[in-house]
């Protein structure tokens, strides 16, 4: 039966976006007051599952979500994928809850940027074998987009495979302001979040200027396949000297 990780977000745990300095009043919560825009924020979701081990290469994924008003993801765009037979995040992204976007206090439809790297299944970063992603559309400027990224390494300690959700707030500028676990796995969050704050972004634009915005980044560690120990071969084989009969006497 397949395992689905469960990302449990909550209106109450809204944290306010960084700038909006008014206090909250009633009936609004953190990071409405004094904001012009509030970006989406996510609530509730499942995550990918972890790749066949058969497929020996780094996987990567990007997709742009169309939030309406009600926080129910309408539409998704791959904009870059690795060539794989099936979509990895649009199964579980589909499913996606989200806190809509704000725009002068009203609900207004919009857009997130949702990121995926899976490790290939080896202990180290040395190269695989396979074919490199590939660009399938252009991202909107609603959506802050990588435009340098980190792939996690496999943590010494850790054991198994995983699936982290890390949820960054991007600023103005293009850089990670804010990173957290919306979903962990054990041994391997460290590793994502450190991955994580060492992206930078195209900041996102809304009515034509730079704004904050939400990112949600999937790092996938699958379990390192180990190969056979090298044969050991066995010692040259000696000769024996040749055995030398005499002459019969005479």
């Amino acid at each position: 039966m397949a395992r689905w990780n469960l990302v449990c977000l909550t209106l109450a745990t809204v944290a306010s976006i960084s700038g909006s300095a008014s206090p909250v009043g009633p009936g609004q919560t953190a990071g409405q007051a004094g904001a012009t825009f509030v970006p989406a924020r996510l609530l509730g979701g499942s995550l990918p599952l972890t790749p066949s081990p058969n497929v020996v290469a780094q996987i990567e994924e990007t997709l742009q979500v169309a939030v309406d008003v009600a926080g129910r993801v309408a539409q998704m765009t791959r904009l870059r994928a690795s060539p794989l037979p099936t979509d990895l995040l649009t199964p579980a992204v589909g499913g996606w809850r989200f806190q809509a976007a704000l725009d002068q206090g009203r609900a207004v439809s919009s857009r997130v940027l949702v990121a995926a790297i899976f490790r290939p299944p080896q202990i180290d970063n040395s190269p695989t074998l396979g074919t490199p992603p590939v660009n399938r559309a252009a991202p909107s400027d609603e959506i802050p987009f990588p435009i340098d990224t980190q792939m996690p390494p496999y943590p010494p300690v850790a054991i198994g495979e995983g699936v982290v959700l890390v949820e960054v707030l991007v600023g103005v500028d293009g850089r990670v302001q804010q990173r957290r676990l919306a979903s962990g796995a054990g041994g391997f969050d460290q590793a994502a979040l450190d991955a994580a704050s060492r992206w930078s972004f195209r900041p996102a634009r809304w009515n034509g200027r730079a704004v904050e915005a939400y990112a949600y980044l999937v790092f996938g560690f699958r379990q390192p396949v180990v190969g056979p120990p090298p044969a050991v071969k066995p010692p040259p084989a000696v000769k024996p000297p040749p055995v030398v009969v005499p002459p019969p006497a005479r």
